[in-house]
């Protein structure tokens, strides 16, 4: 279909675009890129040994309690953010030193599948070791002998390259099969019916025969790049593709002391980017095309925070800017980042931390329901 400048729906989507193949054209100029590239998607056999990555954890954490939070319900709301929640690994540290369980958790994409760990009771440095054990063919599956037969049947059956069935069975060997039903604590994801264009919620209480491993698999479930998963007659996907951070889970239960939003992909504290001036600069639209771009997820996030108040603490281990393009797929495949985000998570908890160490401990808030 020839490209009309009147659609303005397409025109947004054209610039999108061309910022994709900007940040293509800086990854690929990386030759380190194309080998990691090559290597999780084409390992060759008796080749491509991955290398080991060392658990940046220790097997027992400090105890650091933090008098504010005793009895207190907490909730989780995490964006996605491809590899960088693998910092979710030290973030669950820092709670288990101040003391902190949360009682429900609320995710999407790969918040979801380091979040998942989380819930089903896995410890910190059990979050850690476990995914930093993981080879790329343990959850990438590309499926490269029938991309022929999707291109010569016009593409019917296919709804992405890789099939999601690897990152599912890796979770139900580790896990032996236990449903979301079933998990320490409560956890949701949204999910997006691409059949009948909506959002849906799976989880604990709203499917809770549903595998952790099922739950993961839809969760990265991202159009073109991995399959679209069926359930109940309807194909799923990732709902972070519409709300990248799912926080109505929790403002409708309205029964939390204090919630804690991980932010991977938004600017630090949903504050928005100011660039006053872009129109004075060279391809100054592609840098305002950004901001139209995710738009809409920050909007619906500070929504959020105003509505949370001064419940609401937000976290944020990595630079945003880290998950722009090709980035973004580089910090999933190549497993060397985590180390590193694992790091930065547990000290930018620790930082959102230190404000509550020298408060009071108090009584539960009228609107939480004990547990």
């Amino acid at each position: 279909m020839p490209f009309d400048p009147l659609d303005l729906y397409g025109l947004k989507h054209s610039f999108e675009r061309i910022n994709e193949v900007g940040d293509l054209v800086r990854e690929t100029a990386d030759p380190r890129f194309l080998v990691r590239a090559r290597r999780a998607l084409m390992p060759l056999p008796g080749i491509d040994r991955p290398a080991a990555v060392e658990n940046p954890l220790t097997p027992e954490p400090r105890a650091r309690p933090i008098p504010f939070f005793e009895g207190k319900r907490v909730a989780v709301i995490t964006t996605g953010g491809g590899g960088a929640p693998a910092s979710m690994a030290g973030i669950a540290r820092a709670f288990e030193e101040a003391g902190i369980v949360p009682a429900f958790m609320s995710a999407c994409s790969g918040g979801a599948i380091w979040g998942s760990m989380w819930a089903a009771g896995m410890s910190a440095y059990e979050i850690a070791d476990f995914s930093l054990s993981w080879r790329p063919e343990d959850y990438l599956d590309i499926q490269w002998a029938r991309l022929p037969r999707f291109a010569l049947s016009a593409l019917r059956g296919f709804s992405g390259i890789a099939k999601g069935e690897a990152i599912e069975q890796l979770f139900e060997r580790r896990l032996r099969d236990l449903r979301v039903g079933d998990t320490e604590f409560p956890i949701t994801t949204i999910t997006y019916n691409l059949d009948l264009n909506r959002v849906e919620y799976f989880g604990s209480e709203q499917t809770p025969d549903v595998t952790i491993g099922e739950l993961v698999r839809i969760a990265i479930a991202l159009p073109v790049f991995i399959e679209a998963v069926p359930v109940g007659g309807h194909l799923y996907v990732d709902g972070g593709l519409i709300e990248l951070f799912p926080a109505q889970p929790v403002l409708e239960r309205n029964d939390f002391d204090h919630v804690f939003g991980l932010n991977f992909m938004l600017p630090p504290q949903f504050e928005p980017e100011d660039i006053t001036g872009w129109q004075n600069s060279r391809m100054g639209i592609l840098r305002a095309s950004r901001q139209f771009e995710q738009g809409y997820h920050l909007e619906y996030a500070r929504r959020a925070k105003r509505q949370l108040g001064d419940r609401f603490t937000i976290i944020d281990p990595c630079d945003y800017r880290e998950l722009r393009g090709t980035t973004f797929y580089d910090l999933f495949i190549d497993r060397s980042h985590w180390p590193r985000l694992i790091e930065q998570g547990y000290e930018a908890t620790m930082r959102a931390l230190e404000p509550f160490r020298s408060r009071p401990a108090e009584r539960p808030s009228a609107h939480a329901v004990p547990s």
